[in-house]
């Protein structure tokens, strides 16, 4: 049975190895160690195994923007990446969520279609080559961030938010 915890610093080189393919290898440990130390690293296990792990931020102009996520190459299409995702959903502490992939690789989109994700637009430029395509997804029955406040202002001129 699949398990979604908090990533913890024993599973940091478990996951950076998962996620060379997509961020290289200089990069991976420093990138999953970060991500563990401000308690955005959410990983999945199988029997004590990590088999795939999902890196988010949340200083995205005000919103929840999934940076990472990789799942062991075999366990593919087993459901991992949505409920890591459903993890994340269920943390996260705005209401904008974003995730991105590049715009070749089919099965990504087609899994954020599923998950309930829109398209928001595109990144050029990046190192690897092609565009990135941006999703989008609005987590019901949740305030927060500046954009969802609604100040409005008292008899005694003071401005109140909800």
């Amino acid at each position: 049975m699949v398990e979604i915890q908090w990533g913890q610093p024993e599973e940091i080189r478990a996951c950076a190895n998962l996620a060379v393919e997509l961020i290289g290898s200089r990069r991976g440990q420093p990138f999953i160690r970060a991500a563990v130390d401000r308690r955005q690293l959410l990983v999945a296990r199988d029997n004590g195994d990590v088999v795939g792990c999902l890196a988010y931020r949340t200083d995205w102009f005000n919103c929840t923007f999934v940076s990472l996520v990789v799942v062991q190459p075999d366990r593919r299409r087993k459901g991992i990446a949505r409920a890591l995702y459903r993890a994340l959903e269920a943390e996260s502490p705005t209401p904008r969520l974003f995730s991105s992939a590049e715009e070749t690789n089919v099965a990504s989109i087609r899994m954020h279609s599923a998950l309930g994700f829109t398209p928001s637009g595109y990144i050029d430029n990046l190192p690897q080559g092609c565009r990135e395509l941006l999703f989008y997804k609005r987590l019901a029955g949740r305030l927060g961030g500046e954009g969802d406040r609604v100040s409005v202002l008292g008899d005694d001129g003071e401005a109140s938010h909800v």
